[in-house]
This record gives C-alpha cells, sequence and structure tokens, in this order.
C-alpha cells in the first residue's frame, strides 16, 4: 500500500506508513511464528480494515502463526482463530472469539468483547429469577427485547445506518440497546424493555449462570 513512497526513506514518512513498512519488514521474512503488538493502531479507519483483511490472508499464505496483542476488540473478533483475555497480566480465559463473547467466565471478560459494550446492571431490575449469589445481570444489546417488560426513556438515538442504538435510561441506570435501522423511535419516548439471554455474576463478577 506504499505505492509512489518507494525513493523516500523510513523517516520521511507518516506515523502510519512507517507502520506498514515495519509489518512488511516482518513478513519478508516469512517467520514461523510473528509477534505483533497493535500493529494497526497508528493507521486510520480504512487501512486498519484493509490491512486486518490483508494480515489474514499472509498468515493463511504463509501458514504462519501470529501472536497478536490488541485492545481492538474487531481486531480480535475478526481476525483471531482463538483469544486469550489477559486482566492485570494474567490469563483469564482463552477460547475462541464467539465462545468467549457467548459464555464469558466473568463480567471483565464479558466487556472486553463486543460494540456497544455489555450492559452491567444490578439484579431485580427486571423482577428476573437470578441465581442465588448473583448481584449482577449482564445484557448484550442484542439481548434486550422492545416488545413489553418495564419502562425506560430513549435518551439518544444513534443512527448508523445498518444498525439504529438507543441509549436508555432504565431506573437511573444507562443501557445501550440495538433495533431496526429504520426505527421511528425519537429522544424523549419511552419503550418498554425485557432481559432476554442474561448473564449473572457475583459481587465479584464471577460468572455464575
Amino acid at each position: 500500500g506504499l505505492a509512489g513512497y518507494e525513493e523516500r526513506r523510513v523517516f520521511e514518512l507518516s506515523g502510519g506508513q512507517q507502520q506498514r513498512v515495519a509489518i512488511a519488514r516482518s513478513l519478508v521474512l516469512e517467520p514461523d511464528i510473528l509477534l505483533l503488538d497493535e500493529p494497526l493502531a497508528a493507521l486510520d479507519a480504512k487501512l486498519r480494515t484493509d490491512l486486518r483483511v490483508e494480515l489474514k490472508r499472509i498468515q493463511a499464505s504463509l501458514g504462519a502463526t501470529l501472536l497478536y496483542v490488541t485492545h481492538d476488540q474487531i481486531e480480535a473478533m475478526t481476525m483471531a482463530t482463538h483469544v486469550g483475555v489477559r486482566d492485570e497480566g494474567r490469563l483469564v480465559q482463552f477460547g475462541t472469539p464467539r465462545d468467549i463473547y457467548e459464555d464469558p467466565s466473568s463480567a471483565y471478560v464479558a466487556a472486553r468483547l463486543g460494540q456497544p459494550r455489555i450492559n452491567l446492571l444490578p439484579t431485580g431490575l427486571f423482577g428476573e429469577d437470578a441465581p442465588q449469589g448473583a448481584t449482577q445481570i449482564g445484557l448484550r444489546p442484542e439481548h434486550i427485547a422492545l416488545d413489553g417488560g418495564a419502562p425506560a426513556h430513549v435518551t439518544r438515538v444513534e443512527r448508523l445506518g445498518d444498525q439504529t442504538r438507543l441509549h436508555l435510561k432504565f431506573r437511573d441506570h444507562d443501557v445501550i440497546t440495538l433495533t431496526d435501522p429504520h426505527t421511528s423511535l425519537n429522544t424523549g419516548e419511552t419503550i418498554h424493555i425485557a432481559p432476554r439471554n442474561p448473564l449473572f455474576f457475583d459481587a465479584n463478577g464471577a460468572r455464575i449462570a
């Protein structure tokens, strides 16, 4: 992706261009294992998307193992065959991106993957039957039903084209959920919400159910 810059010295390139040169220098050696520490962090959004696809293609072509460190959950979900989640240097869960997303071992892990982030609320707000010892209910935005339940106030509507995010105030708690991209809902309206496929955590954030 650096056509036209062949005669430039590396220090004459932008930060994002220098990052691409660094990746190329590593890949040209065709290593068996490649360690990448946030390699796309300095790039703009479009280039990050393009390079995610390109790195996956290169990895498949080389058959190399890529150990990839990132804080970007989209990179983790789209690029990894397996994800390890660390908390203060400790590996707290390891599995496929789908397994970790759907079956997190703790509230900390649940919050690492998913956009928008999981909603973590005190148990009992919905009158749900929480398991013994549970103090928090975790609801992914897509796991909140909008067809009945308790009233919630719409504080903001984000229309993103392929999806619409609803920001709600629910019993003094902020909640984000997803709805039809073509919804007619507007700020100030009241809707009714209910949990669907909830996760439960104890006071220390450990998964209960």
